[in-house]
This record gives structure tokens, C-alpha cells and sequence, in this order.
């Protein structure tokens, strides 16, 4: 038997149960699904089953927040720190727990492939992530299993109208209690000042990650932001799954849906310092990580790419241009080979995306 245990940020919730030997590694899908992107901010999430028998131990639900986020099963995440941690089907009554908020993934969670595809318009995640230890994941347009597959590359065409400097790009959570807009950048969004982060300048370096010019570093192109994927332990214990996936933006190109501009925080967020140089916020009522919010640069908010809702699909490229040299603290990531796939699926990526646009 080989005990596990799965944990909130906070530490609210902590619960251990006990695998067969003969049952691992545990099987799981990367969900690429509207509802799991909604409920978490990130691209796609996974979760295993967990093989109690009658009379087991459960984990304690009523400490945590329950949403119903279909009539499929309902959620559970901590009211702390927002750590998405238990699936519990209606079916059945049976729990799976995120693989994020487990104690070690290696060896005990094996990633078989992707599902939901057809949900993100685009693939989202699948195509960045075609591989892990350099075998092809299996690419589901729905359900695992029981819906055909969908080929590298994939998109649901959508038409190509050239970006509007007056164009606004829709961001809510699954239960619409966090709502907001995002301009294009413009004049404003260069007066934002940074240091350059982890994710240009690596931490656990020499190299300093002071910005003394200001270069605006969060706008690659004139019509996109910067976006990036993370795998620190923070992000991980945060939010319950392996990768986070952020957008770079400006808070002066952040309005309510009322038009008003940000401020801090507004809707059903709620706010929890991770770290004392930062504040993570999510909804309080379906748990979907919102904004990161550093203290060094209080100017730029880390926005959850899941919260977008741009029209050509999840990864949202015509609204950002994914960082492709680099997964933010990679060398913090506990599932070695789910980073590793991923960072040498953003090097491909990378290569046909400028491909490309020289040839366009």
C-alpha cells in the first residue's frame, strides 16, 4: 500500500488514504472542458479517483465550499485559499481529488491524454502539451474513451477580423460573480513599470531581475499581452493542479462590467496572501482562481487565462502571445514529465507559430 495525502494551501484541509500497489500509477485525463476551465482559471485540470472502500475514511466536505457546477457532480474547494480539491459524482457518491493538491505526483498519477477538445474552439493546452515522455497523448473531442479523436492542431474556424483599438475582451468565472474587461494595450498600458518576471529572468539565477529602463516587457506585439504558464509550488498548492496559465495585463486595461476601472477586488473575489510579496484572489462561490497580484508591481495583475472568453478560443492569440523559451519555475514542478512535455511542446509551438506569421 503506498499512503497519499492531499492538502490545501492553508492547510485547512489535509486528508491521507491508501492506493493498492497494484493500482498505480492513477490514471487521469487533462480536461480541457467550458466548466473546468471556468471553475479553475487555468486551461485545463485533472483529478483521480480515489479507491476508498465502504467503512474508509473520507475526507471532511463540510469544512470546504460545495458547488454544483452541473448536475453531474459537485465541487470542493477551500474557502481559505481557493485549492479546488474534491470532485463527488451524484451517481454514486464516489470521490476523485486534484492531483495539484497531492503530496507527489511522479509515480502516482500517469496523464493518458486529453478530453473535451472540442469545448476550447482552438485545442487550448492539448496542442502544447502533445506528449509527455515522448509518448503522444491520447486527444478526445469529448469524453475519454467514448468520442472520437481530434488531431494535433485542431481548430473551430472563427473569422479573422483584424483587432479594434476599441475592442473588448469579456473575462468571468463559471457562476459570472467575478466579471471584468480588457481593453487592447494602448499608450496607458506602457506606463505600467516591473521587474522582469521568473518567467523571462529566472529567480533561481545570477542574473538580476531588475528593469531600470521600464521595458514594457508584458507587451510583445502592439495588440497582445504576454502570457505564460507556471509551475511553483505556490501556484500548484493554490489552485490544486499542476500548471497555472497567466495573461499579463495592465490594471489600467482592466474595467468592471459596469465600465468602471479595476480596483481591488471587486465582485465575489476573495483574497488570500500566499506569500508576503503577493495576493492570490478567487470566486467565493465556485472557486475559480482569478488574479495574481504581486506587491512589487502593483501596476500589471497575473490574470487566469481560464477566465477569457475571446472568440477564436482558449488560448486567446489574438489577445496574447504565449511565452514559448520557458514554464515559469519549471524546476519547482513536482510532475516532472507533465513540465517537461509541456516545455518542449511550447518550443514547438513556438517555432510553427513564427513560422507562421513570417509567412503570412
Amino acid at each position: 500500500m503506498t499512503s497519499i495525502t492531499s492538502s490545501c494551501n492553508c492547510g485547512l484541509s489535509i486528508f491521507s488514504f491508501s492506493v493498492p500497489d497494484e493500482l498505480l500509477p492513477l490514471p487521469t485525463d487533462l480536461c480541457h472542458c467550458n466548466i473546468s476551465r471556468r471553475i479553475s482559471g487555468a486551461l485545463c485540470t485533472t483529478y483521480v479517483d480515489i479507491p476508498l472502500k465502504t467503512g474508509d475514511p473520507e475526507p471532511d466536505l463540510d469544512s470546504l465550499t460545495a458547488y454544483a457546477s452541473s448536475d453531474i457532480l459537485t465541487r470542493y474547494f477551500c474557502p481559505t485559499c481557493g485549492t479546488h480539491l474534491y470532485l463527488k459524482y451524484n451517481s454514486n457518491g464516489h470521490l476523485s481529488v486534484s492531483t495539484g493538491s497531492l503530496d507527489r505526483t511522479d509515480g502516482v498519477v500517469k496523464f493518458k491524454g486529453h478530453m473535451w477538445i472540442s469545448d476550447t474552439k482552438d485545442g487550448s493546452a492539448s496542442d502544447l502539451i502533445p506528449s509527455i515522455d515522448f509518448t503522444p497523448l491520447k486527444r478526445w473531442a469529448k469524453e475519454a474513451l467514448s468520442s472520437p479523436e481530434i488531431p494535433l492542431g485542431w481548430k473551430n474556424p472563427e473569422p479573422n477580423l483584424p483587432p479594434s483599438s476599441t475592442e473588448k475582451l469579456r473575462a468571468h468565472c463559471h457562476c459570472n460573480g467575478v466579471s471584468f474587461y480588457i481593453s487592447r494595450p494602448n499608450t496607458v498600458s506602457c506606463a505600467a513599470t516591473s521587474p522582469f518576471p521568473d518567467l523571462l529572468v529566472p529567480y533561481h539565477s545570477s542574473t538580476s531581475p531588475a528593469n531600470p529602463t521600464n521595458t514594457p516587457w508584458w507587451l510583445p506585439t502592439p495588440t497582445q499581452y504576454l502570457s505564460g504558464t507556471c509551475a511553483c509550488t505556490s501556484c500548484r498548492r493554490s489552485s490544486g493542479f499542476e500548471i497555472t496559465w497567466w495573461a499579463f495585463v495592465p490594471a489600467a486595461n482592466i474595467s468592471l462590467s459596469d465600465g468602471s476601472p479595476f480596483t481591488r477586488y471587486f465582485g465575489t473575489q476573495t483574497a488570500y496572501r500566499s506569500a508576503d510579496h503577493c495576493v492570490r484572489t478567487f470566486c467565493s462561490v465556485c472557486g475559480c482562481t482569478v488574479f495574481w497580484d504581486g506587491d512589487e508591481r502593483p501596476s500589471i495583475v497575473d490574470v487566469a487565462m481560464g477566465l477569457l472568453d475571446a472568440p477564436e478560443g482558449a488560448r486567446a492569440e489574438k489577445w496574447v502571445k504565449w511565452c514559448d523559451t520557458r514554464v515559469s519555475f519549471a524546476e519547482l514542478g513536482r510532475a516532472g514529465g507533465l513540465v517537461k512535455g509541456l516545455e518542449e511542446g511550447l518550443r514547438r509551438y513556438g517555432v510553427e507559430r513564427d513560422e507562421n506569421e513570417v509567412s503570412m
